[in-house]
């Protein structure tokens, strides 16, 4: 072969959808996008300074509008702590005019929920609780609140923010809301095998065999489905043992039942057992089998839950553990081309690639091999 170089919200119940929603996730865990020259979509500008962060805490769910046509409003903030490793950090939604639920009517009862804002002691300026929570309680007589064992003092209490705000989404569930809002969220990080590309995933998952401290991380930052931009999207907040909270006979270390007996149930016609496959999640916390689980549901405008969708994102997927020079099926002189190439170290430019490809081939594949030789395939 030869080379050459060229020069160059309505209300709907909340809680039947949240629990349709874990038991998905029970069956699942019992059952065991984009090429090189796709544009960036621009990330919304926002002042950090100015714009008041908010936390929210089971069981609350909080209202408000995505804004249109300023960019992408979803901000993924890593942990710079641990290196900004793939799976770690905290959703930012940004979002407008914040609402929270303080009905009875989706399933919870949410009616003791409020915004609080909280002392300057405090790194978040709001965070949104509800004292009708058993890990909430009120403290000094209103003058504080106690979160799960942390305290912050109150200055003040509301029902709605009537400006721009950053509604924080953390923990590693929130890799769940950032699927549901993502433009491809339900694509698993990868190859496709029609380009030779890496598709537009937002979530690569390790495979089996691979040496990686984490199963999962992010392949690209999230990125609003065109659609929710401009609307109103509520998230909620709960807990998976709350809903998953069925009594199925399931046995602690000690052979005792990890929930008590239900009063309409025969504890002698009850088989003990102690699989964890067939445990409600309630019951496998109560065991010590598992820690409990906040749970992050999204609904749109019209109450219905949100789920992850395939579509086409514009930020381009990097692979870490699934990148497959081979993806596509080059045949062999074509993947020696790449190699050789690559290896001859010669421009990365389109039209530098192409002009060598044709003097090779009268009939490649100029697009997949292009693609391969900018993503560094066929080096050591």
């Amino acid at each position: 072969m030869c080379y050459r170089s060229r020069g160059k919200t309505t209300m709907t119940n909340y809680r039947e959808q949240v629990a349709s929603e874990v038991a998905e996730a029970k069956e699942n865990r019992n059952s065991g996008g984009s090429d090189s020259q796709r544009e960036s979509v621009d990330q919304i500008e926002i002042d950090m300074g100015e714009t008041p962060f908010v936390k929210f805490y089971p069981t609350t769910a909080i209202t408000g509008t995505f804004p249109e046509n300023e960019g992408n409003p979803i901000i993924r903030f890593r942990d710079e702590e641990n290196n900004g490793h793939g799976h770690q950090g905290y959703l930012g939604l940004v979002v407008d005019d914040l609402t929270i639920d303080t009905s009875e009517d989706g399933g919870f009862d949410m009616s003791e929920a409020t915004i609080i804002e909280t002392d300057e002691d405090d790194y978040t300026e709001y965070r949104a609780v509800n004292f009708g929570d058993d890990s909430t309680t009120e403290k000094f007589g209103g003058e504080a609140v106690n979160i799960d064992g942390d305290q912050y003092g109150i200055e003040s209490r509301t029902t709605s923010l009537d400006e721009r705000a950053i509604l924080v989404v953390d923990r590693t569930a929130a890799v769940s809301v950032a699927k549901k809002l993502d433009r491809d969220g339900a694509t698993r990080a990868g190859m496709d095998e029609d380009t030779g590309q890496p598709n537009s995933g937002l979530i690569e998952y390790a495979p089996e065999d691979a040496d990686a401290e984490v199963s999962w991380r992010y392949a690209r930052r999230p990125e609003l489905r065109e659609e929710l931009l401009g609307t109103d999207v509520t998230t909620l907040v709960s807990r998976r043992e709350e809903i998953d909270n069925g009594f199925t006979g399931y046995t602690d270390e000690d052979g005792e039942f990890a929930l008590p007996v239900p009063d309409d149930v025969d504890e002698d016609e009850v088989e003990a057992h102690s699989d964890e496959g067939e445990a409600s999640y309630a019951e496998l916390v109560a065991a010590d089998d598992a820690r409990g689980m906040m749970w992050y549901s999204v609904f749109d405008e019209d109450g219905t839950a949100l789920e992850p969708v395939e579509g086409d994102a514009t930020g381009y997927s990097f692979l870490e553990w699934r990148f497959d020079p081979t993806a596509g099926h080059l045949p062999d002189d074509q993947w020696e081309f790449v190699q050789t190439y690559q290896s001859q170290g010669l421009p990365q430019d389109e039209e530098t690639i192409v002009d060598n490809i044709r003097e090779n081939f009268e009939d490649a594949n100029e697009e997949r091999i292009v693609g391969l030789i900018q993503n560094g395939a066929g080096q050591e």
